[in-house]
């Protein structure tokens, strides 16, 4: 299945850390626009609402994970450039990604095989480690 979005937390480049804890899987959260919100809940795919913290107003997003690093020429522009984990929040991206087993609490579990990124994208090391990313992305 082929999912449109924003990415907005991106933990490609290393495995996402929650609560101080190494979760294990390598994540790219996306928000979603109405459309791409039903087609995935009408899938059984869990979508939720927040307040985006750069606009204020609120988002629906959806976290898509896999165990293993992706290799870099999975993760390309839509020209076909492959460009890895170089890609930060608030680029434009579709996800390619399979359907796993549904839990009760958090629904179809959504599975990452593949990323393409808008040409335009916005650059950035956005990675799990706040002091590296935070050191990479100021000027």
């Amino acid at each position: 299945m082929i999912t449109k979005g924003v990415a907005k937390y991106v933990y490609l480049d290393s495995t996402e850390k929650f609560n101080g804890e190494d979760t294990g899987k390598y994540t790219l959260t996306i928000g979603l626009n109405p459309s791409e919100a039903k087609k995935l809940e009408d899938a059984g795919v869990k979508v939720r609402t927040i307040t985006d913290k750069d606009t204020g107003k609120e988002i629906k997003i959806r976290k898509f994970s896999t165990q293993y690093k992706l290799d870099d020429d999975m993760i390309q522009t839509v020209s076909g450039e492959a460009i890895g984990t170089d890609f930060g929040a608030g680029s434009d991206v579709s996800i390619l990604w399979k359907a796993g087993n549904e839990h009760p609490t958090h629904g179809v579990a959504t599975y990452l095989t593949a990323i393409k990124v808008a040409d335009d994208h916005e650059p950035g090391y956005k990675g799990a480690n706040e002091e590296i990313a935070d050191f990479l992305t100021t000027a």
